[in-house]
């Protein structure tokens, strides 16, 4: 399997949950923020080959999170890729036949969804 597209990115994963062992404040005020915006940015690395984009979290929260799942998503199943702004770092929004969506947020976002949109079966991107 080849990779076109490699990064360092943080995804919003909306089932995260922080680990009670960290416990105290700052497992508390992380909960409390996840709960705010529907789920928590958590580090990992993503990858598209021509057949999927794959996302697995990095060592550090696979440990400070519970059950804490990598996501694959067959190329088939996306509708579109775009970028919206985000503050130091854009983000990638990958639209899912099925209404869904998969986000993540790296550097140089704008050229990873320009990329990825050029694997997509439909070639489909708005920017």
């Amino acid at each position: 399997m080849t990779i076109f597209i490699k990064k360092l990115c943080n995804a919003f994963i909306t089932d995260a949950v922080v680990n009670r062992r960290i416990g105290g404040a700052v497992g508390r005020n992380v909960e409390a923020i996840g709960a705010a915006i529907g789920g928590l940015w958590v580090g990992g690395i993503v990858t598209v080959s021509a057949d999927a984009l794959d996302w697995v979290p990095n060592i550090m929260n696979k440990a400070v999170h519970d059950d804490l799942q990598p996501v694959h998503i067959p190329l088939r199943e996306v509708r579109s890729v775009r970028r919206e702004f985000g503050i130091l770092t854009g983000i990638v929004v990958v639209e899912l036949e099925d209404g869904g969506e998969f986000r993540f947020r790296c550097f140089n976002a704008r050229g990873v969804a320009e990329n990825m949109s050029d694997l997509l079966p439909s070639q489909v991107m708005r920017a």
